[in-house]
């Protein structure tokens, strides 16, 4: 049985920030990687849309275009992160390329849900679903995952002189 990427953690002690600030970029989501700290706060800023597309009750073409538009940019985030980490000797690298597998199946399950949306009622469902995937991308994956692997270069920047090759 395939499980769906949603995570739920109090690792980093959520409780601590407000809704608002989860899904807000700030300082406290930096992994001290310039390019992957971009595309984070890229990321964040079109969670932040698609949440707002829906709340506004956008339309369905709307909502397929910033899916198809997150799909695009997870991709590229993706594979430039796992090479970084790589670079970096991330332990985990294996389990964090499988969540970003499984987001990415996610993902094209959602976007094949708004493809298929017949009625404003189907339409619904899976924009809570959206909304509930780009939650979890952005508070579960970089606010617990990201963060596990920012905590690992922090650890090995002590061992060397620079953490993250140049790009």
């Amino acid at each position: 049985m395939r499980r769906s990427f949603f995570p739920t953690s109090a690792r980093h002690d959520l409780s601590r920030f407000s809704l608002k600030q989860l899904i807000a970029w700030g300082d406290h989501l930096k992994v001290n990687q310039p390019q992957i700290d971009a595309q984070h706060e890229a990321i964040f800023n079109l969670a932040l849309e698609i949440a707002s597309v829906w709340q506004d009750r956008g339309d369905l073409k709307r909502l397929q275009a910033l899916a198809e538009k997150l799909d695009k940019i997870l991709e590229a985030h993706f594979r430039f992160e796992e090479r970084k980490l790589a670079e970096i000797r991330y332990p985990k690298l294996a389990e964090h390329k499988a969540e970003h597998k499984l987001m990415l199946d996610d993902l094209q399950t959602i976007r094949g849900r708004l493809d298929r949306s017949p009625s404003e009622r189907m339409l619904a469902e899976t924009g809570w679903a959206f909304q509930n995937f780009v939650l979890g991308l952005t508070v579960g994956h970089i606010f617990n995952s990201d963060m596990d692997y920012a905590l690992h270069a922090r650890q090995a920047e002590s061992d060397e002189d620079q953490v993250w090759p140049a790009s």
